[in-house]
């Protein structure tokens, strides 16, 4: 199983997980309308914040790259899980071996960022095969741009997925969960552990965030 159908199985088991089969008909367990289009344009919309856009402040201040590779393994998982309503994951596939020129061309990014939303906010009601196949498109572009490829993808989204899994398991969603777990963010835990194992397991990283988890206890 290669990097991008590894990702696909775990967005499907995850997203089985936390709604059941319903959400493949835009559905929460709790009856709640989900649009994958409107989380990729707001994860975009965050994106873009991350880049020194407002004339009236310093122009000259550099983006927060890192956090526009977060914002862009955020959006993987909403194109994933659009493709995979549409039973389209194949069209990801091609993607495998491309190559990155991690250029970090700030207004190519914002543009295709801003390409991305246009896309996504024209299809909240009636997203088909063609949007997302050209979001997913320009997805990949601006990965190209920061210098991610499939297998830094693969690891960056492991880490988001697991943790994603991990909060549900511990009351995200009725506000029990724990986010700041220390000084420092959930996410920050879980990237430092990546870094530390970069072969990690999923399931073997699931299980080091429990032990993290359980000094906060």
């Amino acid at each position: 199983m290669n990097f991008i159908e590894q990702m696909f199985s775990l967005q499907r088991e995850l997203n089985n997980k936390t709604n059941g089969d319903i959400w493949l008909d835009n559905m929460t367990q709790e009856g709640r309308e989900i649009c994958w289009h409107r989380c990729i344009y707001m994860e975009a919309s965050e994106a873009i914040d991350s880049f020194n856009w407002k004339h009236w402040k310093d122009i000259n201040t550099e983006p927060d790259w890192e956090n526009i590779k977060v914002e862009l393994v955020d959006i993987w998982h909403f194109i994933m899980s659009e493709l995979i309503r549409l039973n389209d994951e194949d069209y990801a596939y091609k993607y495998l071996d491309t190559k990155t020129s991690g250029d970090l061309n700030s207004l190519a990014l914002v543009e295709v960022f801003e390409k991305i939303i246009s896309i996504s906010v024209t299809n909240t009601k009636c997203g088909d095969i063609y949007a997302i196949r050209e979001v997913s498109d320009l997805f990949f572009v601006a990965l190209s741009h920061v210098g991610i490829d499939t297998e830094d993808l693969y690891r960056r989204y492991v880490v988001k997925n697991q943790l994603n899994s991990f909060r549900q398991n511990h009351g995200y969603k009725n506000g029990s969960y724990i986010k700041l777990w220390g000084k420092v963010e959930d996410n920050v835990v879980a990237f430092n552990i990546m870094d530390k194992c970069p072969n990690i397991s999923p399931s073997d990283l699931y299980q080091k965030l429990e032990l993290e988890y359980s000094h906060l206890e």
